[in-house]
């Protein structure tokens, strides 16, 4: 069996990709589209320039996290159908499927690392309980079901895949009473031969959960604070709240919190505030950091050492050195940005390269941040329409850029993405789409992508595979609503989940473009040619 690997994806709707570990570790607002406009025709602000008439723009939005979600496989993917209890089990290169029981309703999945095994836990929504699957030498699944609370519908997975804890993302439930934390969460320790559950109370409403580097303690985002969890003995406990706030009547709806890699530390950012706040996580010490302006996004690099903070008033991002900046809160390096308006960061999780661009701007272009040089560069890319999210290869080398959608009578597009190859530079490729994307993925290397639409009014389904380095793109028509899209570098294969029945996802070949459709995951699995 292969080691599971991490890739991105979208993935919601009847049949669910394998999704979870990695879940945003912030309090952020997000939405499909800025304004919930339909369209750039609702932004306010300069069409081009500088700086000038920045501060009289909307917020900047969080598109990202509205089209990202964490997915890990190897060769294989796992399809839970709710409606049957089962759970499917894929290879790519041979397109074989076993499938198994699960629980009463399985709904959200999550890949589990380990090192030579395929490892999958789901939620069971109905008989509110994990299953546990591993999938054997001989392509069955052996499984093992560990109670956990009611309403619980995300996952965080540690690093080793030892520890998995399944919690309640309060976004993901529509029109919730205040009297309703879902505060309720269960830590599963997942070595094998001796898996159990641990149930456990969190603060309000938990936003985010992240483990230790050492995976000695597991942290949860709450309105109320940082809960801390002590794992070090193998029985989960929690040993203390940690406030982020010197008021504990703060408005928990305008905090960005994110946690650093390594556990040892809590960064925050306030809506229309100049300063970040740093916070230790082991002795809840606050150091604040005064910058040029109001901040308005705040990301981490992925192995907690750098911070980028966008100040869209001044034209200027600060780079934070961690932890060096708790000893010196004055210590950080100031980028000025030119001849456009920036208010959001994307950052690679492998390369110091970040993007910069506003969404609620009109402005047709994006700079590439490259933090790893002293002094940090910038160096700006001409687009061809609005920037509306911004995806960004883990080795930083490529992105995808969606734009929103136009009602503009002189242009002809109803949504477009662009396709960035950004070393060596190359100018920007966009693509007209024939309906709103739904899903967008990219290949771990960044050599491919994968980017679907959806538009169930119309029935107009497809996807757009696209090979980065020559910024070569192909169309192919679906049959159905994509629902989740990533790839596969074991199967060298992209992969469109869609919403069916009988189950069904379509493969592509990365290099050849070769498409083969699986119908009837629980009927007799077929493979059919378009």
């Amino acid at each position: 069996m292969s080691k599971l690997r991490w890739y991105g994806c979208l993935g919601v709707g009847l049949f669910m990709v394998a999704c979870g570990a990695n879940e945003t570790d912030s309090l952020r607002n997000t939405a499909p589209y800025p304004n919930d406009t339909g369209g750039s025709g609702g932004y306010e602000g300069p069409a081009g320039g500088g700086q000038a008439g920045s501060g009289q723009l909307p917020p900047e939005q969080e598109v990202e996290s509205a089209y990202e979600s964490p997915v890990a496989t190897g060769r294989f993917v796992w399809i839970a159908n709710p409606l049957s209890g089962r759970v499917a089990f894929i290879d790519a290169v041979t397109l074989e499927v076993s499938t198994t029981e699960a629980g009463n309703g399985p709904s959200y999945l999550a890949p589990v690392p380990h090192p030579s095994e395929d490892v999958a836990v789901v939620i069971n929504e109905v008989s509110s309980d994990a299953t546990v699957l591993r999938a054997t030498a001989s392509d069955t699944i052996d499984s093992i079901s560990l109670p956990i609370a009611q309403q619980n519908n995300a996952w965080a997975i540690s690093s080793t895949g030892r520890w998995a804890i399944a919690w309640t993302d309060s976004r993901k439930i529509a029109e919730a009473n205040e009297t309703h934390g879902f505060q309720d969460i269960a830590v599963l320790d997942l070595s094998e031969g001796a898996e159990k559950a641990t149930r456990l109370s969190v603060g309000y409403r938990p936003v985010a959960l992240q483990f230790s580097a050492d995976e000695m303690h597991a942290y949860a985002v709450t309105q109320d604070g940082i809960s801390v969890m002590d794992l070090s003995t193998g029985n989960p406990v929690i040993v203390g709240l940690i406030p982020v706030s010197d008021d504990p009547f703060d408005d928990p709806a305008s905090r960005d919190v994110s946690i650093t890699a390594d556990g040892m530390y809590a960064l925050v950012r306030w809506e229309n505030s100049d300063r970040i706040v740093v916070v230790s996580l082991e002795n809840g010490m606050r150091t604040e950091v005064n910058l040029s302006g109001t901040v308005t996004d705040l990301d981490l690099s992925s192995d907690g050492k750098k911070a980028i903070a966008v100040i869209r008033e001044q034209g200027e991002v600060a780079v934070l050195p961690i932890p060096g900046i708790v000893e010196a809160p004055t210590a950080y390096e100031t980028v000025k940005i030119t001849n456009m308006v920036v208010g959001s960061a994307t950052m690679a999780s492998e390369a110091q390269v970040a993007l910069l661009y506003s969404n609620a701007s009109q402005q047709d272009r994006i700079a590439a941040l490259h933090y790893e040089n002293s002094p940090a560069t910038s160096d700006a890319i001409k687009l061809h329409a609005p920037v509306l999210a911004a995806f960004l290869a883990p080795t930083g080398i490529s992105s995808i850029v969606l734009h929103p959608p136009t009602n503009s009578l002189e242009s002809s597009y109803v949504s477009a993405f662009s396709v960035l190859h950004l070393s060596p530079k190359l100018p920007a490729k966009i693509v007209g789409m024939t309906a709103p994307p739904s899903a967008v993925a990219i290949s771990p290397s960044g050599e491919y992508g994968v980017v679907a639409e959806r538009d169930d009014a119309k029935k107009v389904f497809g996807a757009y595979l696209i090979k980065m380095f020559n910024q070569q793109v192909d169309r192919f028509e679906l049959a159905s609503p994509p629902i989740a899209v990533g790839t596969l570098a074991e199967a060298k294969r992209a992969y469109v989940a869609q919403k069916h029945p009988e189950g069904r996802i379509t493969f592509v070949d990365l290099e050849t473009g070769l498409i083969r459709t699986l119908t009837g995951f629980e009927l007799g699995a077929r493979v059919v040619n378009p």
